[in-house]
């Protein structure tokens, strides 16, 4: 079997399509309510966090702009984040009227740095967001620790790490809340997606009070203070489908299966790798059991602008392998610049502002030197249970990439 013989994730179980003809012939294809599927995926996923608070919603974007209101983030605030992200854990902070603030990965770790979120900590910070990158779980004791001696709050996106754990405790447990998506090719997918956990009552209420409205939140909050604010509440309209509900479901309850095989298979594909390139993982006991990217670094014999002839090897072999599509977010930023044929439109204007405050690459050199060192290989097609998919992978990489590795040896 060739890796590609394999259809990518999401796939999903024989069942789905039945429940799904269900709700599109009773016609349940929206719930205003918050009920049914999308009640069940709610309680399901809270018990998968130790019986926390869930709120859905449309997308792990609307979760984590839903989080920043609810932990009190107002305009003129600055968020913390990290440079090495996916640009939806800093563009729900513009909306808010907040500034996002670009924060170094470690030296050897594409994780957020926590001695780089203390040094940026200021009397406007509200929140520090961190992201578990590829699924690699953060440093979370050491960023918690930052936020506490700082009375800041700790949101923790989990977008790529549904299965990931730290300590054998899973991430999203050890903030004030968390979110992830789950969305397009997530471990747990519905297609579009997100949604939020929290222990706090009155962070879950006004989450739902952002991102739903009055046929919920007439009835569905938990917080006396809050409940004069049900019948209009934001009007968000940032909710669920229940036809997401129940597609995320299939993947939630089998979620350790999931895991387990997605784990089984980039293990083999690391060991064809082994001496070629090396693997981006955490150190214990944080622990990466979703692998949503595959990255591997350069090894050190090979100088960072090789990264292009090792993809061109890989992609002239069929691999589509590539840099991860998740880049610096300094990069992302500066190409923007302030418009002058838009002064009455506030959000271009920030963003462009923003751009040109971007840090350049000097200033947060371990985020942008590690992302000039990866390389990006499918996992899309390494859910199976049967091995030969990762081993046609680990194969037709290592005989693409070793020529180039050993012959600078």
């Amino acid at each position: 079997m060739h890796f590609t013989d394999v259809p990518p994730w999401p796939v999903y179980g024989l069942g789905v399509a039945g429940r799904l003809a269900e709700l599109v012939e009773s016609g349940t294809v929206f719930d205003y309510a918050g009920s049914g599927a999308v009640r069940e995926l709610e309680e399901a996923f809270s018990r998968h966090h130790e019986g926390r608070y869930v709120v859905s919603f449309n997308s792990g974007t609307s979760a984590l702009y839903a989080a920043l209101c609810a932990l009190g983030v107002g305009a003129g605030d600055e968020v913390i984040v990290p440079n090495l992200t996916f640009l939806a854990s800093a563009s729900p902070a513009l909306w808010i009227g907040a500034t996002p603030v670009l924060v170094d990965s470690g030296l050897s770790d594409a994780s957020i740095d926590p001695a780089a979120v203390e040094a940026a900590i200021t009397e406007r910070t509200r929140v520090v967001v961190v992201t578990h990158l590829f699924g690699n779980p953060v440093d979370l004791d050491a960023v918690a620790a930052v936020c506490d001696r700082h009375g800041v709050a700790l949101l923790e996106d989990c977008s790529h790490a549904h299965a990931s754990t730290v300590d054998g405790r899973s991430v999203g447990q050890h903030g004030a809340a968390a979110i992830w998506s789950i969305g397009a090719g997530k471990m747990v997918s519905g297609g579009h997606g997100g949604l939020l956990v929290t222990a706090d009552a009155k962070v879950r209420d006004v989450a739902l009070l952002t991102g739903h409205f009055k046929p919920r939140t007439r009835t569905d909050i938990l917080t006396a203070e809050l409940r004069p604010y049900a019948e209009f509440a934001l009007g968000g309209n940032l909710r669920l489908s229940p036809l997401s509900a129940v597609l995320a479901l299939d993947h939630l309850t089998r979620l350790e299966e999931l895991s387990a095989q997605r784990c089984t298979n980039v293990a083999i594909v690391d060991n064809y790798l082994a001496g070629l390139l090396v693997p981006l993982r955490p150190p214990a006991p944080r622990v990466n059991r979703s692998h949503f990217d595959l990255v591997y670094l350069l090894p050190s014999q090979l100088l960072t602008a090789a990264r292009g002839d090792v993809l061109k090897a890989l992609n002239s072999a069929n691999v589509p392998a590539g840099a991860p599509s998740t880049r610096p977010l300094n990069r992302v930023l500066g190409a923007m610049r302030p418009l002058s044929t838009e002064p009455t439109r506030p959000l271009l204007h920030r963003l462009g502002t923003l751009g040109a405050a971007a840090p350049p690459d000097v200033r947060l050199p371990n985020s942008t030197e590690l992302h000039d060192r990866m390389l990006s290989l499918p996992a899309n097609w390494l859910h199976e249970a049967n091995p030969a998919a990762a081993h046609s992978l680990g194969a037709a990489v290592a005989r693409a990439v070793r020529p180039l590795v050993e012959g600078v040896r």
